[in-house]
């Protein structure tokens, strides 16, 4: 027998967080997408070109992450990466087409995931466990 405690936060966090996880990859999996995709898609969408380290910052992941993201989503047809016209060094992404063309099926897939996650909880509980999970883990 151990005296370690239950991890009662960091467990079924995990578990919830695997479970939206799996939903996501499902919902995705007719537009050939992934969630980190769909949001850099959905990014892209909302304000127009960026920069790729503009992207990683919004997105909070690492720069060399979002390289693999890119020439993934590039390769899928998502994206198109340009010269930057400002400056001969950079590199613009905007989305193609494709990318227009199956957004909105894709937000709405993704939304009722959303919903689904909170089907289930009051207004008032939804808001708390909204500030929680926004304030767990600050970086």
């Amino acid at each position: 027998m151990t005296d370690f405690p239950d991890l009662r936060v960091i467990d079924p966090l995990n578990t919830a967080a695997r479970a939206v996880n799996r939903a996501l990859t499902e919902a995705l999996r007719p537009y050939g997408m992934s969630f980190a995709q769909f949001c850099m898609i959905d990014l892209i969408d909302r304000g127009g070109p960026h920069y790729p380290s503009s992207l990683a910052r919004k997105l909070d992941i690492e720069t060399s992450t979002m390289a693999s993201t890119l020439k993934r989503a590039e390769g899928a047809g998502f994206i198109i990466r340009s010269p930057d016209p400002n400056d001969a060094r950079g590199v613009v992404v905007t989305l193609t087409d494709h990318s227009r063309e199956i957004l909105p099926e894709a937000r709405a897939a993704v939304l009722a995931i959303e919903a689904r996650c909170a089907e289930s909880v009051s207004g008032e509980e939804r808001e708390g466990g909204i500030g929680f999970l926004k304030n767990i883990w600050r970086s």
